[in-house]
């Protein structure tokens, strides 16, 4: 949505707006004053479906809808109606938060004196999902570009406090079995900036100082580590999910898209699951890692055994995990050289990684 000044809001006719609240006068131009009591301009498309998203959190949300759907149908925008909206946010609220990740497609990294600032995108605008199976029934989605203003502005550091209000944690403070993980439930960096362009939303983050947090960072530059996740839930979607949830075309088998509209942003971060339709494990434009690691055979094999409570690899056991008789198996043995060099273990570690994941 391109930003208009105040001035150029406050120029749009009464007329523009969804919602006008009584007690106001009229100026020399027709416009109510004070200003402040016209909400949710509706002249065009973009703001029509900013206005969407902001109405169900706002006090004149009820009486501004039903103009916000009229404009919404001029610009030949999908509000659903007010029956599927509201039982569709109700039922995101009560189900849980969602969780999408993306290919890590670009990253940069800088050191600087108190932490290294890490770029990447957080998620990916107007690219189509592979088949999702969730708590919405069956179906591919895309993210609309405007689904995270209102989460970014509501985060984003204001008045007296200077901190972003997102978290930044590796997998969602989660074992890949989808248990916590008092490890990961640390913070590993603090958010420095969300700001969205054409592509997707990019994450500026100044990750601690600490042996997670250096290790997460090598396994992002390495590919070890192949993608960024974020978790939320989705505040509004087009179509409205159904009663029941999406289902396939039992004809065609074919499955229904939905376009994401609105989502809050709880927390993002690092993750080895990237679920989009080009989610291949990338490697990453860094050489310098590589070389340190083949240096320093310890700074590998202590990567090597990290990862092997945070990524399957097949050639190292997770730890506390059930063997195949079903019963829990004590400390993993520690990590041993196979005799391959440093390069040839990372490179069988994401073989076997891509082997068994990658479908």
């Amino acid at each position: 949505m391109a930003q208009m000044t105040t001035q150029s809001i406050n120029d749009l006719p009464d007329s523009d707006f969804a919602y006008i609240e009584p007690g106001g006068s009229k100026d020399s131009t027709g416009r109510t004053v004070p200003r402040e009591l016209r909400h949710f301009p509706v002249h065009d498309a973009a703001h029509v479906r900013d206005a969407l998203g902001r109405a169900p959190q706002s006090p004149f949300g009820g009486k501004a809808m039903p103009k916000i759907r009229a404009a919404a149908k001029k610009f030949g925008i999908d509000a659903g109606d007010d029956s599927s909206s509201s039982s569709s946010s109700s039922r995101a609220e009560s189900l849980g938060p969602y969780t999408r990740s993306f290919p890590l497609e670009d990253i940069s990294v800088r050191t600087t004196r108190d932490g290294r600032i890490v770029e990447a995108y957080l998620a990916v605008f107007n690219t189509r999902s592979k088949p999702i199976r969730d708590q919405d029934g069956e179906y591919t989605e895309d993210l609309d570009p405007v689904i995270f203003n209102r989460a970014i502005s509501d985060a984003r550091p204001q008045g007296s406090r200077r901190n972003w209000l997102t978290g930044v944690f590796y997998n969602h403070a989660m074992t890949l079995y989808g248990t916590p993980s008092e490890m990961f439930s640390v913070p590993v960096a603090v958010t420095q900036d969300l700001a969205t362009d054409g592509r997707g939303v990019r994450a500026t983050d100044k990750y601690h100082r600490s042996q997670l947090g250096d290790e997460i960072v090598e396994g992002l530059e390495s590919g070890a580590i192949p993608g960024y996740s974020f978790q939320g839930q989705f505040r509004r979607s087009s179509p409205a999910i159904p009663p029941g949830g999406f289902r396939k075309n039992h004809r065609t088998g074919e499955l229904p898209h939905v376009r994401r509209m609105e989502s809050t942003l709880k927390e993002y971060g690092p993750t080895p699951w990237p679920a989009y339709d080009e989610a291949a494990v990338l490697a990453l434009r860094s050489d310098s890692l590589m070389a340190a690691m083949m240096k320093d055979p310890d700074l590998a094999m202590r990567m090597l055994a990290t990862f092997r409570d945070s990524a399957p690899v097949d050639s190292l056991p997770l730890p506390a995990a059930p063997d195949e008789r079903g019963s829990a198996p004590g400390d993993s043995p520690p990590a041993r050289r196979s005799g391959r060099s440093v390069k040839q273990e990372i490179d069988a570690a994401r073989a076997a990684f891509l082997l068994r994941y990658r479908r």
